[in-house]
C-alpha cells in the first residue's frame, strides 16, 4: 500500500514531472493525428484506383492486337475459378487523340487512353458509374444523352466542391443551343458568298469602288477589289433575331457555340481569293443528312481534367467563405473527335482509325492520372473501328477484369488463374489491383512507416526526461529511501515506487494525448478552415490535393499500439533510477 501512497505524493507534488507528461501528451496525440491523416489519403487514394481497377485483371502482352476469340477467354475464367469469381466483363484499351473546338475556332489536341466498355457488364465489376456527373447514369451507366439534370457541383464533394456552371445547361439543351448557332453561322456564310458574287467584276483603275488614294498609299499593292470588301457588312443579326429556315444547313466546322471557324470572315487580303472563287465559292449548299438537334454520334464519357479549362477561387460574399468555380471547354452534348491506331486488314502494319463522338458525362474520380487521361466508349463501336471484329464475327479484347465474390482472397484467385493452363504465363498476364498500383502504394506505406519512426522519436525525448527527472527524485530521497529500507521495505519494494511512477506519468500522458488527437481528428476541417483565414491562405488546397477535405479514418488497433509504446517508454525510462534507489544500503543513505 504505500508504494501507491507514495507514487500518488510524487505524482501531486513533483510539479517538474508535468513536463515529461506534456512531452508524451504531444507525441501521442501528433502520432495520432498524423496516422489518422496519413491513412484516410492512403483509403482515399486505394478506393479510387479500386474504383477503375478490377479485383483482378487479365491482360494481353500483344497491346495492340489483344487476344482473340474473348467470349472464350470469358468462358475459360468461370471454368477455371467458378466459385470464386463473381462478374467478368472485357474491355479494350488504346492510346489515341482527342480533338475538340473551343470558342474562336481554336483545335485543342490532347493525348488520351480510350476504354471500350461493356455497359451491361461494367457496372457489377467496377465502380466508374459512381464517378460521373448525372445521377441517373450513377444509378444506371448508358451513353445516350440526357435531358440536362448534370450536378454542378461533384455530389461525392458535397457543399465543398468545385462549382461548374456550364454543367447545369448541359446535355440536349445545350446541344439543341449549339445547333441553332451552328445554323446561324453557316447562313451567315451563305449570305457572305451572295455578296461577294454580286460584286461588279473588276474593270478599270477608275472603278468607282475603289479609293485612288488608298491605293496608291497601299504598301503591300493589294487588287483594287480588296477595298471594296470594306463595304461588307461586318455584323448579321444574332441567332435568336435572325429568321432562320428549319433546315438550315451546319456548319461542318463549327462545333461548339463560340466557334469563329465556320463564319466565313473574309479580309482584304483575301479579297483576290474571294472575288476569283477560291473559298466562298467552293461552298456547295447542301441538305444536311444529320441533325445535330434531335441526333447525336456514339455516346463518350470523357475524364473532366482533359476538357478543364482552368479552376479560380471565388469568395462568397455573404458568407466570406472561399470556394472555386472550374471552367470547362466541353460539356455534355458537345462533340469530340477521337483518332488510334487499329489493326491493319491486309496487313501486319496498321492503320489509322477516328470519328465523331458525342459527349454524354464527364468522369471525375479526382485522381489527376484518370480524370486527365480516360475516355470510355462502347466496346462494339471500338472494336469495330479497330478492326478486332473477325468475318466469323469472333471479337478481340486487351483486358478482361474480374470481381471476386464477397470473402475471396483475390491474391488466390490471381495465382489460380496463372497456373491454369487456359492462360499460359506467356501470352497472358494476370494481376490484382494492387500489383498494377504497387509502386505507388509501397511508397505510401514506406513513407507511413518512416514517419511514424520519427514521430516516435518525439515520445522517446520525453522518455528521456522522465529518467532524467526520476534521478533527481533518487538523489533528492536518499535519506528517504534509507529509511524506508531501515523500516522494513525490500529492494523490490522500493524498485516498484518509481516504476509505478513512470506506469503513472506514462498513463496520465497518454490518456490526455489520446483525448487531444482524437478531439483533433473529428475537427480537423473546422480547424484548417479557421487556420486558413487566419493565415490568409488555404492550408489544404483542394486544387492541390484534389480532395475536398481532409481525409482522416482513426483505426483503432493503431491508436493501441501507440498507447501501449508510450507507457512502455515512460516505465523503461524508470528502471534505472529505480535499480539505483533498490540498490542503497541504509546506512549509506542515512548518512547523507
Amino acid at each position: 500500500m504505500y508504494k501507491l501512497l507514495l507514487t500518488w505524493r510524487y505524482l501531486l507534488t513533483r510539479y517538474i514531472a508535468l513536463v515529461s507528461v506534456i512531452s508524451v501528451t504531444l507525441g501521442v496525440a501528433t502520432m495520432i493525428v498524423v496516422n489518422a491523416v496519413m491513412l484516410g489519403f492512403s483509403r482515399e487514394m486505394e478506393n479510387r484506383m479500386h474504383g477503375v481497377l478490377s479485383d483482378v485483371t487479365i491482360s494481353a502482352w500483344a497491346s495492340l492486337r489483344g487476344f482473340d476469340d474473348v467470349d472464350q477467354r470469358i468462358r475459360d475464367v468461370w471454368k477455371v475459378a467458378p466459385d470464386m469469381v463473381e462478374a467478368v466483363t472485357p474491355t479494350v484499351s488504346t492510346q489515341a487523340l482527342l480533338n475538340f473546338e473551343v470558342s474562336g475556332g481554336e483545335v485543342f489536341t490532347k493525348p488520351v487512353e480510350v476504354i471500350g466498355i461493356d455497359m451491361s457488364t461494367q457496372e457489377k465489376v467496377t465502380a466508374i458509374s459512381q464517378y460521373l456527373q448525372h445521377p441517373l447514369n450513377r444509378e444506371k451507366l448508358s451513353f445516350d444523352l440526357r435531358e440536362g439534370g448534370y450536378d454542378s457541383i461533384n455530389p461525392l464533394a458535397g457543399a465543398n466542391g468545385i462549382e461548374r456552371p456550364t454543367l447545369g445547361t448541359s446535355g440536349w439543351e445545350h446541344r439543341r443551343s449549339s445547333a441553332r448557332y451552328e445554323q446561324y453561322r453557316a447562313e451567315e456564310q451563305k449570305r457572305e458568298k451572295q455578296i461577294v458574287n454580286n460584286l461588279p467584276a473588276p474593270q478599270s483603275d477608275s472603278d468607282p469602288l475603289v479609293d485612288p488614294q488608298a491605293a496608291a498609299s497601299s504598301q503591300d499593292n493589294r487588287d483594287p477589289y480588296s477595298a471594296a470588301l470594306a463595304h461588307l457588312p461586318t455584323t448579321l443579326d444574332t441567332p435568336e433575331e435572325a429568321d432562320q429556315p428549319a433546315d438550315a444547313p451546319e456548319s461542318p466546322n463549327a462545333d461548339t457555340p463560340d466557334s469563329d471557324a465556320a463564319d466565313g470572315e473574309v479580309t482584304a487580303a483575301d479579297a483576290p481569293k474571294a472575288l476569283s472563287g477560291s473559298p466562298l465559292d467552293g461552298i456547295e449548299d447542301f441538305e444536311p443528312t444529320f441533325d445535330r438537334s434531335k441526333e447525336q454520334d456514339t455516346g463518350a464519357i470523357v475524364g473532366i481534367g482533359i476538357v478543364s479549362g482552368g479552376r479560380r477561387k471565388v469568395v462568397d460574399p455573404e458568407t466570406k467563405k472561399t470556394g472555386y468555380r472550374e471552367s470547362l471547354f466541353v460539356v455534355p452534348g458537345d462533340d469530340v473527335t477521337l483518332s488510334f491506331l487499329a489493326l491493319g486488314n491486309d496487313s501486319a502494319l496498321p492503320s489509322f482509325a477516328f470519328d465523331r463522338f458525342t459527349v454524354v458525362d464527364l468522369y471525375e474520380s479526382r485522381m489527376t492520372l484518370y480524370d486527365q487521361s480516360f475516355v470510355f466508349v462502347p466496346i462494339d463501336k471500338l472494336q469495330k473501328m479497330r478492326n478486332m471484329i473477325a468475318p466469323d464475327g469472333t471479337k478481340m479484347a486487351s483486358h478482361i477484369l474480374i470481381k471476386a465474390k464477397p470473402g475471396v482472397d483475390i491474391n488466390e484467385l490471381r495465382d489460380r488463374l496463372r497456373d491454369a493452363p487456359e492462360f499460359p504465363t506467356h501470352l497472358y498476364n494476370v494481376e490484382t489491383w494492387r500489383d498494377s498500383q504497387s509502386d505507388m502504394l509501397q511508397a505510401v506505406a514506406i513513407e507511413l512507416s518512416v514517419l511514424n519512426v520519427l514521430l516516435f522519436l518525439i515520445i522517446a525525448v520525453a522518455g528521456f526526461g522522465i529518467l532524467a527527472i526520476f534521478f533527481m527524485i533518487v538523489i533528492e530521497k536518499t535519506r528517504d529511501i534509507g529509511i524506508l529500507k531501515s523500516l522494513g521495505a525490500g529492494g523490490f519494494g522500493i524498485m516498484q515506487i518509481f516504476l509505478y511512477y513512470g506506469l503513472a506519468l506514462g498513463v496520465l500522458g497518454s490518456g490526455l494525448g489520446l483525448i487531444l488527437g482524437v478531439t483533433f481528428v473529428r475537427h480537423i476541417n473546422q480547424i484548417a478552415f479557421t487556420l486558413s483565414k487566419i493565415m490568409g491562405h488555404d492550408v489544404f488546397n483542394p486544387e492541390i490535393y484534389n480532395f475536398y477535405e481532409v481525409p482522416a479514418i482513426i483505426e483503432p488497433s493503431t491508436v493501441v499500439w501507440i498507447v501501449i509504446g508510450s507507457v512502455t517508454i515512460a516505465v523503461v525510462s524508470g528502471i534505472l533510477p529505480a535499480l539505483r534507489a533498490a540498490r542503497l544500503k541504509p546506512v549509506d543513505a542515512l548518512r547523507v
